[in-house]
């Protein structure tokens, strides 16, 4: 059992804080939680969704535009004369009505430019052999068919980059030649552009050789660069018209290397068409949210608090009512009614157990104090009787017969005592008055007052630890306590707590404002020039005279 002894009793108040705060959070964490997942996934459909019908959009409209573009190039191509290179005023008039275009060349059947035409203006130089192993001049020379070729550049005929709609010169079934404009990719792209720019998405195009097209400005691609392994990834979950678009989460798109979500479309033409989401688009949302909500878990944690603060305070203030009444009982005293009534509901049982024990205590008590009188009855007609024959030992007695302290001869025999001997350095003297001792006598009757001189009694006895204490009733609601071998600093902390002990023991005085009985004490202590004890017993008096001047239940010096 010596482990025992060490272990740290467990605190109702802590088990309950914790039960509170655990039965109060948990649910609205997981709640919170579910919420927000909840949310991410409805904000994750609703991304995917609105990708997926952005994207197919865009990739229509490119294709659109490219074939309309297309078409303008076989309607050039039916109409050319036999000799292109004197027609120019027919390129320029396509230039005009398609206004996207930035120049068109004609070749002949070796691939060599016959006729160039810029929608600038600008004079530009008729290279020879520049189509003849391209893709656009070999599906029109051998194929017979229009095309759409992937980005380039041609630094002889500027800075842009570029794309092309061909279509062949036939006659009958004979090739004889092939027409191809040149489409700047801004031209191309613009409107997609400002479009995903408008639902802060990033726009990608990759022809088929992987190479990019175009890149908005968030990605970390360039014009004419490779689209590299970003790029291949794309190209491979891009769907075709008809087929799902599957989403991919990918590093690597955004400048940053922030992940993004990602789906990407098969133009008809065999370009990649991607629309590239930040994946801090998902999150932003979120943030309000968990902020609310980290709002509501803390005011539900401050109203936990608050609940248990008043709760704790209603117990502790129980508690110390249901001691306060235990002390009372012993004492003589009895539960106060009125404090009791505020106690819950709960401590009812409590308080009736305190109650009925506190009866039986009383009950007790009133016998051992009708034994007591009884006895001092006894012993009355006994000293009567000795008093016939022996007055003047009857007039010596030391003791008072109300309270079974001293009386004032006792006490004074006692000072005489202690005075006279040469070890009783130092020495300290109490001076003790009821306080309103003599409305607690005109209020509850002289009976009611030798009951509460008996009851004040025992709560000073109970205060005095040293046992050469000496307590005395010179008369009536005063008392005095000579005290050998102290000192003044433990004759206040004597005093303090005779006080203490006399508020404690809870004796019932309504004509006071503390509604209790109380008392008011003067300290002194022997001096070097004290010539006797009547020296010191003037000072305890004065220091008495002050107590109560400066508002009784105290003690003073």
């Amino acid at each position: 059992m010596a482990g025992s002894g060490t272990r740290k009793p467990w605190s109702l108040r802590r088990r309950l804080a914790l039960g509170l705060v655990a039965a109060a959070l948990l649910p609205a964490i997981l709640f919170s939680a579910a919420l927000l997942a909840t949310q991410w996934r409805r904000d994750h459909q609703n991304l995917s969704a609105a990708l997926d019908a952005s994207v197919r959009l865009n990739a229509g409209l490119i294709d659109d535009f490219l074939e309309s573009q297309q078409a303008a190039m076989r309607l050039l191509a039916e109409t050319l004369p036999e000799h292109p290179e004197d027609d120019g005023i027919r390129l320029a008039n396509v230039l005009h009505a398609y206004p996207a275009m930035i120049r068109i060349l004609v070749v002949d059947t070796g691939g060599d430019v016959v006729a160039i035409r810029d929608a600038r203006g600008r004079e530009l130089a008729q290279l020879s052999g520049l189509g003849r192993n391209e893709d656009w001049f070999l599906a029109a020379r051998d194929r017979f068919r229009p095309y759409v070729t992937n980005v380039y550049h041609r630094p002889a005929y500027g800075s842009e980059a570029v794309v092309g709609v061909s279509a062949p010169i036939l006659r009958g079934m004979e090739f004889k030649g092939a027409v191809l404009a040149a489409i700047p990719v801004e031209s191309l792209m613009r409107q997609s552009a400002e479009s995903a720019a408008r639902s802060q998405w990033e726009l990608l195009l990759i022809d088929r050789d992987n190479r990019v097209i175009f890149a908005s400005h968030g990605l970390r691609f360039r014009t004419l660069g490779d689209a590299g392994a970003a790029g291949g990834a794309l190209a491979r979950s891009a769907a075709t018209s008809g087929q799902p678009v599957r989403e991919l989460r990918l590093g690597g798109l955004l400048k940053g290397d922030a992940l993004a979500y990602a789906q990407a479309v098969r133009m008809r033409n065999g370009w990649v068409l991607a629309l590239v989401a930040p994946r801090q688009q998902l999150l932003a949302p979120l943030l309000p949210r968990i902020a609310l909500l980290a709002a509501l878990l803390t005011v539900t944690l401050l109203c936990v608090f608050g609940v248990l603060g008043l709760q704790w305070r209603t117990l502790g203030q129980s508690i110390e009512a249901l001691a306060q009444g235990l002390r009372g009982y012993v004492l003589g005293g009895r539960m106060d009614a009125r404090r009791m009534r505020r106690l819950p509901g709960e401590l009812e049982p409590l308080a009736e157990g305190i109650e009925a024990l506190g009866e039986r205590m009383n009950a007790a008590y009133a016998k051992v104090q009708q034994v007591l009188g009884e006895r001092e009855q006894v012993i009355a007609e006994r000293t009567e009787s000795l008093n016939l024959a022996v007055s003047e030992l009857s007039l010596q007695s030391r003791t008072d017969a109300l309270t079974g302290v001293l009386n004032y001869r006792g006490f004074r025999e006692a000072c005489d005592q202690v005075w006279a001997d040469p070890d009783s350095q130092p020495l300290a003297v109490l001076a003790l008055d009821i306080d309103h001792f003599k409305r607690y006598n005109d209020l509850y009757g002289h009976a009611e007052g030798d009951v509460a001189l008996r009851r004040f009694a025992g709560a000073v006895r109970s205060a005095l630890f040293r046992s050469g204490d000496v307590l005395a009733r010179p008369g009536g609601e005063e008392f005095s306590v000579l005290m050998p071998d102290c000192t003044f600093r433990q004759a206040m902390q004597a005093a303090e707590r005779v006080c203490a002990r006399v508020r404690e023991a809870d004796i019932s005085h309504d004509a006071t404002p503390s509604g209790r009985l109380t008392v008011s004490i003067g300290v002194a202590a022997r001096e070097s020039d004290d010539a006797d004890i009547d020296a010191l017993l003037k000072r305890a008096d004065a220091a008495l005279y002050r107590a109560k001047s400066g508002g009784r239940d105290r003690a003073s010096a």
